[in-house]
């Protein structure tokens, strides 16, 4: 008993410690992108933790993740080298680049999700976010809580609902929750943007594997699907691939990764997405880097 009381102080003082660690490193991003006039919007456990937990050391993050136009993305690779920050990932395809300050990872990403999943952008998300100088010493861009949560949603949909970190479902709980007043707004935007499918599957998904009140009640919002079969096929994909330990590399795990593009609203967006997908699969095999 006194093991586990001790494993769970250690714990939380380590959550404390890459906290604090985190905001140092937000800090700096936003000083060194300021400087060189560019946008950017800190997103997901960085600033969710502050805003929708008691506690910062609730919501467990091993990263800070922001967001900048895609239109700034050579501009914020060009920068980060300039400063010495080790990038270890980089696409310029999917918007995506991870580097890492004083061993804190920090990913920077022009996409909202992955290319091709809906019309959302990170330069819309940022458009509307209003300025915060209350989070953290320095003043932040905050995104709308509805484009918020469409990201979150965005980004299960991009780990093909199967590879979603155990922290995802409480985010999305405490987002919906937060939103309450607004679920309209949230069915209009994702209606705006061809991610409705995406939005009651992922509705779907939280109610079947989640036990979701809250979902189950915004459901009753979402227009009938035509395509209930597809959310049910996400989630039976996702239990039997729950317990292999190579899930990309299964059947289903792929299975995952086709359905994750099949999700958007417009067919167009939807075969794009398919043959990106198996386009950057038949590089890797091939052993070229998809970029």
């Amino acid at each position: 008993m006194t093991t586990d009381k001790t494993q769970k102080v250690d714990e939380r003082t380590r959550r404390l410690i890459v906290a604090m660690a985190a905001e140092r490193t937000l800090l700096a991003v936003l000083v060194a992108f300021r400087g060189a006039n560019i946008a950017c919007a800190p997103v997901k456990g960085v600033v969710l933790a502050r805003w929708i937990y008691d506690d910062v050391r609730e919501r467990p993050y091993a990263d800070v993740d922001i967001l900048i136009p895609r239109g700034s993305f050579a501009a914020a690779v060009t920068l980060v080298k300039a400063r010495g920050w080790q990038i270890s990932y980089q696409s310029v395809e999917m918007g995506e680049v991870l580097f890492t300050i004083d061993h804190m990872a920090v990913e920077l990403h022009a996409e909202v999700g992955r290319p091709e999943l809906s019309r959302m952008t990170v330069a819309g998300f940022i458009a509307r976010a209003q300025p915060d100088s209350e989070t953290f010493a320095l003043e932040i861009l905050r995104i709308d809580d509805v484009d918020h949560l469409l990201l979150l949603v965005a980004n299960v949909v991009k780990d093909g609902f199967t590879y979603a970190n155990a922290h995802q479902p409480a985010d999305l709980e405490r987002m919906l929750r937060r939103l309450r007043p607004r679920w309209q707004s949230v069915v209009d935007s994702a209606s705006d943007a061809g991610f409705l499918t995406a939005l009651h599957t992922v509705a779907e998904w939280m109610i079947a594997e989640h036990a979701s009140e809250g979902f189950a009640a915004f459901r009753k919002l979402l227009p009938r699907d035509r395509r209930v079969t597809f959310a049910s096929a996400v989630c039976l994909n996702r239990r039997l691939t729950t317990r292999q330990s190579d899930r990309l590399g299964s059947p289903g795990g792929m299975t995952g990764l086709i359905l994750a593009v099949l999700t958007p609203d417009d067919v167009p967006l939807r075969l794009r997405g398919v043959l990106r997908v198996l386009r950057r699969g038949v590089w890797s095999r091939l052993g070229w880097d998809p970029g």
